[in-house]
């Protein structure tokens, strides 16, 4: 039965140990092995069939990659709850870069949900949380979202600080696309410090990068970068050049054409471009096309205005009942994730108590169990006892008939000296009762005699107690009263006949009577046991 309860223990302790299986910390090292492609992180992820049910380490690393994964995917959302149980993970039990990635996540979800201020103290935790020497990319992306947080905040200097500190991992870490974002960053900075030599050393960097990473969106932000520091510095002919770049580069994105030829005074042409804006799919590009042309047309020609106007109008307000549209989704989904979350915790709590139900039953039938097998252990113990006690009490009662054929006149004096003691220790208990007392006190004279209610209930008891002698007078003497086995009990402690007459409630003449008939009766062995004191032998011959 112990062996039974040890190895229950044991599964029950292998059933509840933290972690994941063996499978699912290979595919969780893999994952983070390639943590560049996040499509296959999201890959080996879905082969891990019951995250729910990771522990410890393996769940923070879960919640780690999977957020960097939908971070890197642009899907990072403004959900903070994963990334939240891999922060209180690292926190405690791994600080580093883990633990900066943590923060760095957070702040990610935080600028999402459009708290900057957050977003600026976590990734200052997330900097801090990075050990000094080490020059990880993950410093390098904690420095571009704290200079681009600073940047917002028109806090110029201090974004410059930290795009600085980009540019030293980017000069020890070559990648193109790091370089561009360091330095057009690094430009747009010096140009709102109004230092246009560096912002035009960094420009020209960043298109260089934009160039060899194929990308038409990067090379044309820095084309119009440029063509603004053309006109800043007062180089009007290189912005022109810069501008016609930009147009050719756009292709048939009529509306940004637009905005440059209005930039730039060429009301014609901006009109020509803004009327073909009109026709694009995305309604803001319409909505914001039909205002520039009512901009343009305002003092000109205000009947063509007029027409612009009411266009403007129905687009705009199609464009407030869409982004309406949305924010009514947004919320329905932030409420579906709400729902969703207090569902998973009710879930959490339900399978909590469960558990906590099971492991109590479990624990009670095992402790029952237990006590069952001790009192059958208990019970086997006491009858294996009284066996043992039946069978040396039949071996002694043999020996001592044995002994008696033998010799006869011993035994029978040795059985009477046990038969006195074990009066004796009658006596002795009767004695140490309640009764006792009461009797003293009625030969000393200041007791009251017993009541017919106590004379029955003390009747009772001395008759129990004095068992063995009651049932040798009642085979000398089958007809023998109660009222004469108390007689006979009470002379054999050698109480006086008068006390024993105010005991029972009777007078002492009586007594004398009934110990007369009493000697006629019993044997003269007998009787002598009950009546050998010389008061009550003295009471027999006055009879």
């Amino acid at each position: 039965m112990k062996h039974v309860i040890l190895i229950f223990f044991c599964l029950l302790f292998c059933s509840c140990r933290q972690g994941g299986g063996k499978n699912d910390w290979a595919l969780l090292h893999e994952a983070s092995l390639h943590t560049a492609q996040p499509d296959s992180v999201m890959d080996l992820l879905g082969q891990i069939a019951r995250p729910d049910c990771l522990q410890g380490k393996a769940r923070a690393d879960y919640a780690l990659l999977y957020t960097e994964a939908l971070n890197k995917q642009g899907r990072i959302g403004t959900n903070d709850s994963l990334i939240k149980i891999a922060l209180g993970y690292y926190s405690k039990q791994a600080p580093g870069i883990p633990l900066a990635k943590s923060y760095f996540l957070l702040g990610r979800i935080y600028q999402q949900q459009g708290n900057d201020t957050l977003a600026l103290k976590v990734n200052l935790q997330a900097l801090a949380a990075l050990p000094s020497q080490t020059q990880d990319r993950t410093r390098m992306l904690v420095n571009y979202d704290l200079g681009y947080l600073y940047h917002k905040t028109d806090c110029y200097s201090q974004a410059l600080l930290h795009y600085r500190e980009m540019q030293k991992y980017v000069d020890t870490h070559s990648d193109t696309l790091d370089c561009y974002i360091t330095a057009y960053s690094l430009g747009d900075i010096f140009m709102l410090l109004n230092r246009y030599d560096s912002a035009y050393h960094y420009y020209q960097e960043a298109i260089s990068f934009a160039r060899q990473l194929e990308n038409k969106s990067y090379e044309r932000y820095i084309i119009r970068q440029l063509c603004l520091h053309a006109r800043l510095t007062g180089n009007r002919q290189q912005a022109k050049v810069y501008l016609q770049e930009i147009v050719d580069t756009y292709g048939n994105d009529f509306y940004n054409k637009a905005v440059l030829f209005k930039e730039e005074g060429n009301v014609d042409s901006a009109s020509f471009y803004f009327l073909k804006a009109t026709k694009d799919p995305q309604i803001i590009t319409r909505t914001m096309a039909f205002y520039n042309l009512l901009q343009l047309h305002r003092k000109e020609h205000p009947a063509l205005a007029f027409v612009y106007v009411d266009s403007f109008h129905i687009y705009k307000d199609s464009l407030y009942a869409l982004r309406q549209t949305d924010k009514i989704g947004r919320l329905t989904e932030q409420y579906l994730q709400q729902m969703s979350r207090q569902k998973a915790e009710a879930n959490r709590r339900e399978n909590t108590i469960y558990l906590c139900v099971g492991v109590f039953i479990t624990l009670l039938l095992c402790g029952i169990g237990i006590f069952l097998f001790i009192k059958r252990r208990e019970r086997r113990y006491l009858l294996l006892e009284k066996q043992l006690v039946t069978d040396r009490l039949a071996a002694i009662k043999e020996y001592v008939a044995e002994q008696n054929r033998r010799n006869p006149e011993a035994w029978k004096t040795m059985r009477q000296e046990i038969a006195a003691i074990e009066t004796q220790t009658l006596i002795g208990q009767f004695q140490e009762a309640v009764w006792q007392k009461r009797i003293n006190a009625i030969q000393k004279g200041n007791g009251k005699p017993f009541s017919k209610k106590e004379q029955a209930v003390f009747q009772k008891e001395i008759l129990a107690l004095f068992d063995e002698l009651v049932k040798r007078l009642q085979a000398e003497h089958p007809q023998i009263t109660k009222d004469d086995l108390l007689f006979c009990l009470l002379s054999l402690m050698n109480y006086p006949t008068s006390l024993i007459a105010a005991c029972i409630g009777c007078k002492e003449n009586t007594l004398r009577t009934r110990k007369h008939r009493l000697k006629e009766k019993l044997s003269k062995e007998t009787f002598g046991l009950f009546f050998h004191s010389s008061i009550n032998q003295q009471d027999t011959e006055e009879v």
